[in-house]
């Protein structure tokens, strides 16, 4: 990865969006890129947590291996996306988690020690990060709720509903960043529960299937 295409990769990122062009080229130096293979591993379980890993091409997948031994989505990660930001708070624990290549992918990432003297030498980072850590606590503690109280249904229906961008579209279109095998481990459930959930909610008319992950919202007020 060169200069400009590290400098490039970390302005994706939100959390460095209040830096200038100058703040970005000085920082972008302490940047190392590295590049996946679809199917391959970012980070797996136990290894050391001590890095923050930014998306520059590709998608990723984060998941945990329950005590089954079925995988449970957390989430995936495309370009501008972080992962490995709690290093900086806890700098001796290792990875309870795994993350894999869905495609090949290209990361910029920075050490924990370059990524805390950032934080010293722009503190408007720190709020800005602690800001997307409380979003994705939000959204983590919403689908822990939805999974444990809701129907399938409702739980198909919620997440449709977060991914609508525009709800004055017409006809409102969504389309699945994942698979439904994805889906299914993401919601807490089965993929034939998922297929059956889909299914009922086309029957009843709230939603028609253009394709295996384009999804057409007829009735807004059913999500």
């Amino acid at each position: 990865m060169q200069s400009n295409e590290k400098k490039q990769c970390i302005a994706l990122v939100p959390i460095f969006a209040i830096l200038d062009e100058s703040e970005l080229t000085k920082l972008s130096q302490k940047v190392t890129s590295r590049k996946i293979s679809k199917g391959n591993f970012l980070y797996s379980f136990a290894n050391q947590n001590d890095t923050l890993y930014i998306v520059h091409q590709g998608q990723l997948k984060n998941y945990q291996i329950l005590e089954t031994g079925e995988e449970q989505l957390i989430r995936l990660l495309g370009p501008g996306e972080f992962t490995g930001e709690w290093s900086i708070f806890q700098p001796q624990q290792r990875h309870t988690d795994i993350i894999e290549a869905l495609r090949d992918t290209e990361i910029c990432q920075l050490t924990r020690e370059n990524l805390k003297k950032a934080l010293l030498d722009y503190p408007e980072i720190s709020l800005s990060l602690l800001q997307q850590m409380s979003k994705r606590l939000e959204v983590s503690e919403k689908q822990t709720a939805t999974v444990a109280y809701s129907s399938i249904t409702k739980r198909i229906t919620s997440y449709l509903s977060s991914l609508i961008i525009n709800k004055k579209d017409k006809p409102i279109r969504v389309e699945l960043p994942m698979t439904r095998k994805d889906l299914a481990s993401y919601l807490g459930t089965t993929p034939e529960s998922i297929t059956r959930g889909f299914h009922k909610l086309e029957k009843q008319g709230v939603i028609k299937s253009i394709s295996a992950r384009n999804i057409q919202i007829n009735d807004l007020n059913a999500l």
